[in-house]
């Protein structure tokens, strides 16, 4: 029901008003129309408002407060690391918190202990080799993950086993993957 129908509804007991012709019912959809437009302003601004919600000027808004810029993919993606990245805080030294703090890099990223000390081993597990922009996100990475760590990178690729069940013969494996580097990412 928009603003129009709303007024008439409420100005109808009153019995006042010619609410269906005239200059009073003009007056009413002039009224009603402009609210509408109010109305929809208003909900644009709440939507910006909040980070849960923001897709447009009110994720930028987000993005230029924050130290880091998050690298992304989709909105979503960026939304994301947006709210990591106001998680951050000094002394994010527990593996969960760093866990939390590490997926502001945008893409879906998990970090673990290392098996030598003082290692953090960073993996990408939705992302077959080496993801794109990975220097930007090697920086940004290593400037939330704590200096006394060592950063160490992992990447998945396709396994044999795998390519072999999905490529038969190197000839179909040519025409789906035109370089080496295609082939180490089929899916």
């Amino acid at each position: 029901m928009g603003y129009t129908d709303y007024l008439k509804q409420m100005l109808a007991p009153l019995g006042l008003y010619e609410l269906d012709n005239g200059l009073g019912a003009e007056e009413l959809a002039v009224i009603g129309t402009q609210m509408d437009a109010i109305f929809v302003a208003l909900e644009e601004i709440r939507q910006e408002a909040f980070l849960a919600t923001a897709n447009d000027y009110g994720l930028t808004n987000f993005v230029e407060v924050l130290p880091f810029t998050p690298a992304f993919l989709t909105k979503e993606d960026e939304r994301r690391a947006v709210m990591a990245l106001l998680r951050i805080r000094g002394g994010c030294f527990t593996l969960p918190m760093l866990q939390d703090t590490v997926s502001g890099c945008g893409l879906k990223a998990t970090i673990e202990e290392g098996m030598e000390k003082m290692t953090a081993v960073v993996r990408f597990p939705q992302n077959r080799g080496i993801p794109d922009g990975f220097e930007r996100l090697e920086k940004r990475i290593e400037e939330i993950v704590p200096c006394h760590l060592k950063t160490d990178f992992e990447f998945l690729y396709s396994l044999w086993k795998e390519l072999m069940t999905k490529l038969l013969t190197w000839g179909e494996a040519q025409e789906k993957a035109k370089i080496w580097k295609e082939i180490e990412i089929y899916e």
